[in-house]
């Protein structure tokens, strides 16, 4: 019997530190070619989908989505340099972000308006009468506009 060289699922899975899920996930939507496979039907990782595992995970930290990984590794195997792809997906995270960041502060300003309104109304009233309150459940938030 020959001897298999590349490392097994499990023996990939502890040095990439991924699940066997992932990995076997990650060959589903294309991310890694199919491996090959032993005699016997299982998986044989070679060193080059580790490379490929790790380089999954440090896009990751970019925060790039798996699609977006997926379209660096397609275009790196066709020989484009995606560097450039790489820039126009981090501009667009950056845009999305700030976009998100100022409606966030948006949201904090009228939640600190709102809570400094219902303070006021709690503060002079020291006891309010919760059968008297015109709304079914909380005034405060039935009466907003």
């Amino acid at each position: 019997m020959v001897q298999a060289k590349g490392l097994l699922i499990g023996e990939l899975s502890q040095q990439v530190n991924l699940s066997k899920q992932t990995i076997r996930y990650y060959e589903r939507i294309g991310l890694l070619d199919p491996p090959q496979r032993t005699n016997s039907g299982y998986r044989l990782y070679s060193n080059e989908e580790k490379e490929r595992l790790e380089f999954i995970q440090k896009a990751k930290n970019f925060g790039l989505s798996l699609e977006e990984i997926k379209t660096l590794i397609e275009l790196r195997t066709k020989g484009i340099l995606p560097c450039a792809s790489l820039e126009r997906m981090l501009k667009q995270h950056l845009d999305d972000l700030d976009q998100h960041i100022a409606e966030m502060i948006a949201l904090r300003q009228e939640l600190a308006s709102r809570h400094q309104q219902i303070k006021s109304v709690l503060s002079n009233n020291h006891k309010i009468n919760q059968k008297s309150s015109s709304g079914k459940i909380c005034s405060f938030i039935e009466q907003d506009k």
